[in-house]
């Protein structure tokens, strides 16, 4: 849950300035269209994304390249097309029709699936799925972190609890470690990130 709609969740409610800088964090919903494609084989990486300025496609995902069984039938293949936008706006509201339509001539015009391949097509639509860092993002969460380590029985974790881009493996690790930390442990789940992860330790 984002924290925006978690602070707005409490009761009692926030002082009003943490409210209000919850209000000020933003986010970006992601689209996935899922296809499925008449053809054993499209390309050989788990995903690849995609740089192309005539292209509304950011990210494209292969599933069996990951698992063979996240598509039953050998003979297709599943691939996830990921959109990103802004909840609400005219892309958020286009119809699983058009998405699924706009999903096919994408895969044309990059060359790697004709149109006439797409066998079928399901649309996911996942709001806050990207904290975004604006300019005034740090200031607003350090308000909200300042209000939420007076709680003592509540842990915010994951990629919306701490309104970091956090990959997966970090947003587990969040996880975990607030486990220990009702077990007795005192971990800062703060000041767990990505940047901390790939430090090395100085040689000096």
């Amino acid at each position: 849950m984002p924290l925006s709609e978690l602070l707005l969740r409490l009761d009692p409610l926030p002082p009003e300035e943490v409210i209000e800088s919850s209000h000020r964090l933003k986010y970006r919903a992601l689209i996935l269209v899922g296809l499925l494609i008449n053809r054993p084989f499209v390309f050989d990486d788990q995903w690849i994304y995609i740089h192309d300025s005539e292209a509304r496609v950011s990210r494209i995902q292969n599933y069996k390249n990951w698992s063979s069984a996240m598509v039953p039938d050998p003979s297709k293949t599943s691939l996830g097309m990921e959109f990103f936008c802004t909840e609400g706006d005219p892309f958020w509201k286009m119809s699983d029709e058009d998405l699924i339509r706009l999903s096919a001539q994408e895969l044309s015009h990059l060359g790697l699936v004709d149109r006439k391949e797409v066998h079928e097509g399901i649309v996911f639509r996942q709001p806050g799925a990207y904290p975004v860092y604006d300019l005034d993002y740090s200031r607003h969460l350090e308000v909200i972190q300042r209000y939420l380590r007076t709680l003592i029985n509540l842990q915010t974790i994951g990629r919306n609890g701490l309104h970091r881009y956090n990959n997966q493996d970090h947003s587990m690790l969040t996880a975990i470690s607030a486990v220990k930390n009702i077990l007795g442990e005192h971990h800062d789940l703060w000041k767990m990130n990505t940047e901390q992860t790939y430090h090395n330790a100085p040689a000096f």
